[in-house]
């Protein structure tokens, strides 16, 4: 089986340049991992700002009825003791979302799939080359075991932090920090009050920073980031850990004790540091979504930019396919823009707490890239 364009990943990124590509008539094979008892996925913030996107994904009205819960703002304890609100209230767009992941995750690959693409669920790349011919051999296998070779003529690599395709073909991720994230999921207690709680709570402490959100569902997400070198990292993969730092927060704290939450799980702990791939394109690939740029979750730009990137990456390559040579490195150049102004605007925002600036985590983020992983 030859398809134009082979995207691996089904993430948000590789589910709206799968859709985007098979709107316009391009064949499309799209391979997902993910598995089918998947109950829970970190990354629930969706900026006022995706809704255009989903309008031109022709995704939005699916989307408006799956019932994500609205989100009217970021109310952050940062630089004080005392918390302030930024509202969405003169955004164009409107309010922004706290999602269920798995849900919108499941919603953009539908998409996909209804727009024309083979989607392969459960199903992983096993190995690839590229012939003389500047085709892609391709071994797709189930979870079953049962393999199959097709061809690709592109090849996007959409499996977010891992970069898995890129990374065997010679491209390098190179990490501005060394961020990593603790995740819990809490549950009310019987009896407990409704949460009607519509913002996302930010809040600083001594060697990272905080947040929690309402999910659909009636749960909380609490989140802890700090460097994965400090010994905050070592106590909050420990659930004990995890509680004691929670219970050193304020408002944080607070919040889930309000609502009657109780922690229903162990944290989960994984990467967010933010990082650039380079190169982000090579003869006949292009990796997008996280694979390609990852961004501090503080910024909320994570799956906004996973959207625009395979958005944008879609309409490159069609345009090569279209015969416009240099399309997609047109593509990866604006991500390099989207890289400089994100830097600025991260390093600026780290910069206004200042309670704490002796210590690692802070000190770090007053350092160039370069510096700040070698301090």
């Amino acid at each position: 089986m030859f398809y134009e364009v082979a995207v691996i990943g089904g993430g948000p990124a590789g589910a709206a340049a799968a859709s985007t590509l098979a709107r316009v008539g391009r064949s499309v094979l799209l391979v997902d991992q993910t598995p089918a008892c998947l109950d829970f996925k970190v990354g629930e913030g969706l900026p006022p700002a995706a809704r255009p996107l989903l309008r031109d994904l022709g995704a939005l009205a699916s989307f408006l009825e799956a019932g994500h819960l609205p989100s009217f703002g970021n109310e952050r304890a940062w630089g004080g003791g005392t918390t302030t609100v930024h509202d969405f209230i003169r955004d164009p767009n409107g309010h922004g979302w706290h999602l269920d992941r798995v849900r919108f995750d499941a919603m953009m690959r539908r998409l996909a799939r209804d727009a024309g693409a083979d989607l392969r669920a459960e199903t992983r790349l096993c190995g690839f080359a590229r012939g003389q011919d500047g085709t892609w051999r391709l071994d797709i296998g189930t979870a079953g075991g049962e393999s199959e070779p097709v061809q690709a003529g592109w090849l996007i690599d959409a499996t977010g932090r891992a970069a898995h395709v890129a990374h065997q073909l010679g491209a390098t991720t190179a990490h501005d920090d060394r961020q990593v994230a603790f995740t819990a999921v809490f549950a009310p207690q019987p009896g407990a009050p409704e949460d009607l709680d519509s913002l996302t709570l930010v809040e600083s402490a001594p060697d990272g920073w905080w947040y929690t959100a309402l999910l659909p569902g009636r749960l909380r997400v609490a989140v802890f980031l700090t460097d994965a070198d400090l010994e905050a990292a070592r106590a909050a993969a420990k659930p004990a850990g995890f509680d004691e730092l929670l219970a050193q927060t304020r408002h944080v704290r607070a919040r889930l004790a309000a609502g009657g939450y109780r922690r229903s799980a162990a944290p989960r702990g994984g990467p967010a540091a933010s990082s650039r791939l380079s190169p982000g394109h090579g003869p006949g690939w292009v990796a997008i979504g996280d694979a390609a740029i990852a961004f501090d979750p503080l910024s909320s730009q994570g799956i906004f930019t996973a959207l625009y990137s395979g958005l944008r990456a879609a309409g490159a390559i069609d345009a090569e396919l279209s015969g416009r040579p240099g399309s997609v490195a047109g593509f990866t150049a604006e991500l390099d823009r989207v890289q400089e102004a994100y830097r600025s605007n991260r390093r600026r925002i780290y910069a206004e707490e200042q309670r704490w600036a002796e210590r690692d985590f802070w000190r770090r983020r007053s350092l160039g890239p370069h510096d700040f992983l070698k301090g």
